[in-house]
Parts: C-alpha cells; sequence; structure tokens
C-alpha cells in the first residue's frame, strides 16, 4: 500500500523569511506589547486591537513536567482550515496536528521566551496536504516563565507560496480547503 509521507516541517526564528502579512502584522503588534526583558502577559493582549487577524489566531497554554500543551482558543479560519474545532483540546488529541512538528517548535518558545516562525501541512484527507505558514509567539505572566502563546496560522496563497518554496519534496496538492 502506497503511504503518503507529510511534507517536511521547517521553522525558523528570523522574521525576515515570513511571506505572510498577516504573520508580519502580529509579529509588530506582539513586539508592540513587549518590555525590553519579558514576553507580554495575557493580559497586554487587547482583541479588539487586532480584530482583522482574530480568525487566524490560537491562543495556548503551556504546561511543563511533563510538556503539554492546551488551545483555549482557536479562531474560526483555523477551525475552517483543520476542519476541527479544538478549543479545549490539549495538541496529543488534536489529529489534524499529528507529526506536524509544532510540539517542537512550542517547546522551543517556551525554552527561549522567543518567537518561532514556520511551515508545515496539514493533511487534507484526499491523498494530499495543506500548506501552511505559521508563527508563536511567547506570553509570560510573571515576566519569567512562558506560560501562553499566542500564535497564528495563514493558509491560502501566502501560506502556500511560503511552504511550497521551502518543500524538499512538493506534495500532490497544497491548497487551502474549500
Amino acid at each position: 500500500m502506497f503511504a503518503l509521507e507529510r511534507p517536511p516541517h521547517l521553522s525558523y526564528a528570523a522574521l525576515d523569511q515570513v511571506r505572510s502579512t498577516r504573520i508580519r502584522q502580529l509579529h509588530d503588534y506582539w513586539k508592540s506589547k513587549c518590555s525590553d526583558v519579558a514576553p507580554p502577559p495575557r493580559s497586554a493582549i487587547e482583541p479588539a486591537e487586532i480584530r482583522s487577524l482574530l480568525p487566524y489566531l490560537i491562543l495556548a497554554e503551556l504546561m511543563a513536567d511533563p510538556f503539554r500543551i492546551s488551545y483555549r482558543l482557536v479562531g474560526t479560519a483555523v477551525v475552517r482550515s483543520h476542519a476541527d474545532d479544538f478549543t479545549g483540546r490539549e495538541h496529543g488529541a488534536v489529529a489534524s496536528l499529528a507529526e506536524s512538528g509544532l510540539d517542537e517548535s512550542y517547546r522551543r518558545v517556551r525554552a527561549t521566551a522567543a518567537p518561532v516562525f514556520g511551515r508545515t501541512a496539514l493533511y487534507a484527507g484526499d491523498q494530499s496536504w495543506i500548506g501552511f505558514e505559521y508563527a508563536i509567539f511567547p506570553l509570560s505572566d510573571d515576566g519569567l516563565t512562558v506560560n501562553k502563546c499566542l500564535a497564528i496560522e495563514c493558509t491560502g496563497a501566502a501560506g502556500q507560496e511560503a511552504w511550497v518554496e521551502g518543500a524538499e519534496a512538493e506534495p500532490a496538492r497544497v491548497s487551502p480547503p474549500q
């Protein structure tokens, strides 16, 4: 039987590799909320200030020992892309995220207190993949420990182009869901 392989997960720390304007907008907003030495707390994020980005956002809580990711809020565009509203669920319980590499990006954000950018793909269910570009931004309620993250997923033209350009092998299909 033919085994369909997931296209490679790529992560990077440099904003200059990001193609999505939405990710760049969220980065600028997040940066404006940071202090000189610490990521902002969750309370600094005002949804009304980033209204146009809300459908693409994910708010995640990070727990240590053992490391876990719990999704507290999932935007409507993300729900549509995944064909699943995983609000209130842990990372391991979300089938569309299995082996996506995102858990390692969340670990890196927690360890470094710095944003991580990347691209990965979701299985579309029809022998093809949906590529998307993402960013994960650290949040810290105590100014020391990264305990939450604000993330964004961008499928569609920008996410697709970024993913295809960085892929080692082009998937059977990389397109946004209908």
